[in-house]
């Protein structure tokens, strides 16, 4: 297992930033990314450290009771959308999977090799709301997958008689980020360390008019597929608190 980058003498006391009130910890965060931007310019991938993972072909096509539903066919994203996710991202893969019951569940996995602050995974309610769709009961929660504890990030998204409840998390580097100050934490610590992190977007979703019956069936998905999931994959989807 490859071991996490090291961190500098002083990384504790940065993180003593955190009991600060949401403002100010906001303020000093860019006022020290300004700083390390002048100070500190990364330049190791810390993707090139691991081997590479293919992730087309590490997530499964079936599992459990769940198979990829043949005729659904993806909407294409529109021009601009598309030069935006090739600009973050190195690969995805969107799928729909569908039950005995008929019941389906909507799947996307992106990875991106270079997480910077021009470059990272956008929020998902940004992108939904680019397309049109109207965000409700967006809120943070922390759900059990695969024996870890994920922060992940919950909403209703609705465009006309669309209504479709959204689950997802991201990681960055060997951790999970969910706020803006965990992101710009974590890509400090790597940047102090010359790394530029990676990071994967883990998103499941449903339609559906009753969110808790939707969020209820997306983690019973989400733990059958990521348990079908090569370890190496599941390890990174999950963060380093898969091993807590």
């Amino acid at each position: 297992m490859n071991k996490a980058p090291a961190l500098p003498a002083f990384w504790p006391w940065m993180k003593s930033f955190a009991i600060l009130p949401t403002a100010m910890l906001i303020f000093a965060l860019m006022a020290c990314a300004a700083l390390g931007s002048i100070a500190l310019t990364p330049t190791r991938h810390l993707a090139d450290s691991t081997p590479k993972i293919d992730i087309a072909s590490s997530i499964p096509k079936t599992f459990g009771d769940w198979k990829i539903d043949e005729s659904i066919v993806p909407i294409n994203p529109s021009p601009a959308q598309r030069a935006t996710l090739e600009q973050i991202y190195d690969q995805t893969v969107s799928r729909t999977y569908v039950n005995s019951k008929g019941q389906r569940i909507m799947l996307s996995v992106a990875y991106g090799a270079s997480q910077t602050r021009e470059m990272r995974a956008h929020r998902q309610e940004v992108c939904y709301a680019a397309q049109g769709f109207q965000i409700n009961n967006l809120k943070h929660d922390v759900i059990a997958i695969s024996g870890a504890q994920i922060p992940v990030t919950r909403m209703v998204a609705v465009h006309q008689y669309r209504t479709e409840p959204v689950t997802y998390w991201f990681t960055m580097g060997n951790g999970i980020v969910r706020s803006y100050v965990d992101r710009q934490l974590a890509q400090m610590k790597y940047a102090f360390s010359g790394l530029i992190p990676d990071g994967y977007l883990f998103r499941v979703s449903s339609i559906e008019t009753n969110p808790e019956i939707a969020y209820s069936r997306q983690i019973e998905f989400a733990n059958q597929l990521l348990q079908a999931t090569p370890p190496e994959l599941r390890q990174k989807l999950l963060g380093r608190s898969a091993n807590d």
